[in-house]
């Protein structure tokens, strides 16, 4: 496969609660055509085609959709990236929260970067200096824009989550946090697009499925699924099929180019 550059860029300060990193992916055309997966992982996403676009698909789904200018919300599933000819993507991620301090109301499917009323950033801005042109972008966004109530209880959840990854319920961060159930559902739908309980469940699979990935000579899958949580393998592996739509075998399969190099970034390796 030739050769794919993925790199990160840091946000303005003044965005650090809003935007985790800036990110771009630049590959040349490849001999055959490119399928990869991109795990959920808790964070919506904007990214800008600035070359040929590819597609996605939401997996079990057979409708392709272009995957050119778009904000994708946080989800549950992954989405199967095919890619023909040469790419170029520029984008952003957000916190877990921080897209809905853009956009109130988070949108809660896939839509058109022109249907959010925002200008795009001009193509050649985003490749000389992306971070700066996403800056002034989002900073301009933002003018105006009323968040929704109820942002520090949602960081608050998410980074107690996020650190015991597997081994709370909602029940339990509600209980931490000292709000009831219904609060603490109200605050991450409104914030986030999705429930606690599902945030839980994308974080511990997204954590299982790194552990896959960094897996050594040793590590039963056994093994990493209590690690992340897991009553045992067979949970682990009905969770990962129904976030997945296919067995860790054939995801590790068809992990490759950019969603390979994101999920080593991600994971640290």
């Amino acid at each position: 496969m030739a050769a794919v550059q993925y790199r990160r860029f840091s946000p303005d300060q003044r965005l650090v609660e809003t935007v985790e990193h800036y990110w771009a992916v630049v590959a040349p055309a490849q001999a055959e055509q490119v399928r990869a997966v991109l795990i959920p992982n808790g964070r919506a996403t904007v990214q800008f085609c600035l070359d040929q676009p590819g597609y996605r698909l939401c997996l079990g789904s057979s409708v392709p959709e272009v995957n050119a200018d778009v904000f994708l919300p946080v989800t549950a599933e992954p989405y199967v990236l095919v890619q023909d000819g040469p790419s170029h993507y520029v984008g952003v991620q957000f916190t877990p929260w921080g897209a809905a301090e853009v956009w109130p109301g988070v949108p809660a499917a896939p839509v058109p970067i022109d249907s959010l009323s925002l200008d795009r950033p001009s193509a050649s801005a985003l490749r000389d200096d992306p971070a700066t042109a996403l800056d002034s972008w989002l900073l301009a966004a933002m003018q105006g824009a009323q968040a929704p109530h109820g942002k520090d209880l949602v960081m608050t959840a998410v980074r107690l989550i996020d650190q015991n990854v597997g081994h709370l319920t909602v029940s339990s961060v509600a209980a931490q946090l000292a709000v009831s159930r219904p609060t603490l559902y109200r605050a991450f739908n409104r914030w986030i697009g999705i429930s606690p309980k599902e945030y839980l469940s994308v974080r511990r699979y997204a954590s299982f499925t790194s552990a896959l990935q960094e897996r050594k000579p040793g590590d039963s899958a056994a093994m990493l699924a209590a690690a992340t949580g897991y009553a045992d393998q067979a949970h682990a592996a009905r969770e990962f099929r129904r976030h997945t739509g296919m067995t860790a075998t054939a995801f590790r399969d068809r992990l490759d180019g950019i969603a390979e190099l994101m999920f080593r970034d991600l994971s640290g390796a």
